[in-house]
């Protein structure tokens, strides 16, 4: 009788659990290009985001299994969003890994993006910049930052043509 009691029990454990995974209808979260959870999302800070892009479909699924049946959020912070961008215009360009070796960051550059300036309050255009949008780009000496866009802080500048605005 206890065994039978013990089973039951373990049953109904069992699918109390499946039942609850299967009424959870939350995405999948990853920050930084690893999977985390809501809450873990929950404590970054709005002004340390810097691209969120949402998944859903065939792909997602592929990519992450049926927990990813609801969809995949990507978010990925300024810092690591613009680490992955210095990557892509540094395999893109070589005068840009230049400059990026010769000065160690691109605190330095200043960037213009499909003809407007990249600026703290408008990042988006550089941060959303992949291999799918890059277009092209063109490195420029800082007399002709100076001459040219009235620049006097930055030691070169970045033209960057993609195909988002």
């Amino acid at each position: 009788m206890k065994a039978r009691i013990l089973l039951i029990s373990l049953l109904c454990i069992s699918m109390g659990g499946m039942a609850q995974s299967v009424a959870d209808d939350d995405p999948v979260y990853v920050l930084d290009s690893v999977v985390v959870t809501q809450t873990a999302i929950g404590q970054v800070t709005p002004d340390r985001i810097g691209v969120i892009t949402i998944a859903k479909g065939a792909k997602a699924i592929l990519k992450y299994g049926s927990q990813a049946a609801n969809g995949v959020v990507y978010i990925e912070t300024k810092p690591f969003a613009r680490q992955r961008v210095n990557v892509l215009l540094s395999s893109q360009s070589s005068a840009y890994d230049s400059l990026l070796h010769k000065y160690g960051n691109d605190s330095s550059f200043y960037f213009i993006v499909n003809g407007t300036p990249v600026t703290p309050v408008n990042e988006t255009g550089f941060m959303t910049l992949d291999r799918k949008t890059f277009r092209s780009l063109q490195v420029i000496s800082e007399a002709v930052l100076q001459d040219k866009y009235r620049i006097m802080d930055k030691k070169a500048g970045v033209i960057i043509t993609s195909t988002e605005d």
